[in-house]
């Protein structure tokens, strides 16, 4: 689509790409539109977690804690009742690891994913469907990355980055609406 991989990680099949901003994501997705005439964007950050969870209620889609079998993230590290694991230093290729109850793998680890939201406090009463700041200085990533402890990789941990920040560790993933 863009004529280019910005990755850092490159040669195997099927790894995410990474070293973007959230405005390549933007530029990404205008291209996108404009070659598959679909309603592409970065999903909101309610929506990405709700997607994550896929029904559980768990820090983990998988349950209490999580294991180098289940996603990749800096194994050196542990949470709750995990045991060490392999630290694999780089991404791995999607669909690498069990998919979630929604058929969605990759959730926890590998690349954070760009939200569309800018950063800002939750509301403080129950909201279904929230919708991010209107405006701020930095932009919501989830999900941890391949480089991060296991406690980031939680369904609810939030990052922030301004959006021209590029790292081996930033990805996204799309959605698009189909009404």
């Amino acid at each position: 689509v863009m004529g280019n991989n910005p990755s850092h990680f490159k040669g195997e099949k099927s790894l995410p790409v990474d070293q973007v901003s959230w405005g390549d994501c933007q530029e990404f997705i205008k291209k996108l539109r404009e070659k598959d005439k679909k309603p592409y964007r970065l999903p909101t950050e309610a929506e990405w977690e709700f997607c994550c969870r896929a029904g559980t209620k768990t820090p983990f889609h998988f349950g209490e804690t999580i294991s180098t079998d289940q996603a990749n993230y800096n194994g050196n590290f542990t949470y709750g009742d995990g045991k060490k694991g392999v630290y694999r230093e780089k991404t791995t290729p999607v669909g690498s690891f069990p998919a979630n109850a929604s058929g969605l793998h990759d959730m926890h680890g590998n690349v954070w994913q760009w939200c569309q939201d800018w950063y800002g406090d939750y509301p403080q009463n129950d909201v279904v469907d929230p919708q991010g700041a209107e405006k701020g200085k930095f932009r919501v990533l989830r999900g941890g990355s391949w480089h991060n402890f296991p406690e980031n990789c939680r369904s609810a941990y939030r990052l922030r980055y301004e959006p021209g920040l590029r790292s081996s560790s930033f990805g996204f993933r799309l959605c698009f609406c189909l009404d």
